[in-house]
């Protein structure tokens, strides 16, 4: 893009809001000349509200941020095939394992060996989507089989692109032999993008015979346009708490110049003390992961990944109240908007 801003999408995971209200802001989206909109399996179901937006979208960009592998991998590549008809090839699959108790307790998926599902996950979905009639599936791996699955019609594009969505060096170092790119999540610092995430992922690339500029690069994190800031960096605050508190979150605050206030995490979760958790998410980890302020600061600061990956995906802190989340959607929609 130009200024050197890398692609702006914005992330529509939004509770407690009319879907009418959802559809409006896609498409003002979408007229506003931004990149991509996404949803995840976070607060809705990623594909059915995607497949809503593709029939009030023309053109924007439609991204799973992130679909989990919840799914048998003949469900996942048939919804996957129904959006890529939808939306006239604009479906890009954003795939992630979420966290082990998301998997064990809510679904009854062991979170065994999350690289090999992952990677035999990918082979699968990729099979499936190019399978036509004359060329049923069959796969035989550790986690998934497949005998002699049909099709009656040919893939509606002939390639779906792939994304995984990864925190940890391992994951993103696989996503860049096996995927087509990677969505990397809100849990990074600009450091940590340059010396150690790109890196991985180009180490990657390198082992499919690829360069770390042929993958699609995506990362996501949390803004606020307001002016208010005091009341928003509190609603800040609490959304980055809760991702801080998976066991990664406090490792990676750790290894990457927050030791105080890993600890004071580590000690208030296991006192468990929420308040306290929240209140150990100090102003330099705030600063670090997300934006609050003006307009100018914003777009500031999304210019400093221009150089270091494709484009971004904008959230809104679920701590906001839903009518708050929704006006500083659209706030984001002018302040990058082209239209």
């Amino acid at each position: 893009m130009s200024n050197g801003l890398p692609g702006v999408g914005i992330t529509l995971d939004i509770r407690n809001v009319p879907g009418e209200e959802l559809l409006r802001l896609a498409r003002e989206a979408d007229e506003a000349g931004l990149y991509a909109v996404a949803a995840g399996d976070a607060t809705h179901d990623t594909l059915a509200m995607l497949s809503a937006f593709s029939t009030v979208t023309r053109r924007i960009r439609l991204i799973s941020s992130i679909a989990t592998w919840t799914r048998t991998p003949v469900t996942m590549a048939r919804a996957c095939r129904t959006l890529g008809l939808l939306s006239s090839g604009r479906y890009t699959l954003g795939m992630g394992s979420m966290p082990p108790h998301f998997n064990e307790q809510f679904h009854g998926i062991p979170y065994k060996d999350p690289l090999k599902r992952m990677t035999e996950y990918i082979e699968l979905v990729r099979l499936l989507w190019e399978a036509t009639p004359s060329t049923p599936v069959d796969y035989e791996g550790r986690f998934y089989q497949v005998s002699g699955y049909r099709v009656t019609e040919p893939p509606p594009h002939p390639l779906l692109p792939i994304l995984i969505g990864a925190s940890r060096p391992r994951m993103i170092r696989m996503s860049g032999e096996k995927a087509d790119g990677v969505i990397l999540n809100v849990m990074h610092s600009i450091p940590w993008l340059r010396e150690t995430a790109l890196p991985a992922l180009s180490e990657g690339a390198e082992r499919s015979g690829r360069s770390l500029e042929g993958l699609d690069k995506g990362i996501s994190f949390y803004v606020i346009i307001t002016d208010e800031p005091e009341q928003a960096r509190t609603a800040m605050r609490r959304t980055l708490a809760f991702h801080l508190s998976v066991p990664y979150g406090v490792d990676w605050l750790s290894a990457n110049g927050f030791p105080d206030e890993a600890a004071a995490i580590s000690a208030a979760q296991k006192a468990g003390d929420r308040r306290g958790v929240v209140d150990a998410v100090s102003d330099r980890i705030l600063d670090t992961m997300g934006v609050v302020g003006t307009p100018e600061e914003c777009r500031e600061r999304v210019a400093q990944y221009g150089s270091l990956v494709d484009w971004v995906l904008l959230a809104v802190p679920p701590a906001l109240p839903p009518a708050e989340q929704v006006s500083t959607i659209r706030r984001l929609i002018k302040t990058f908007g082209s239209s």
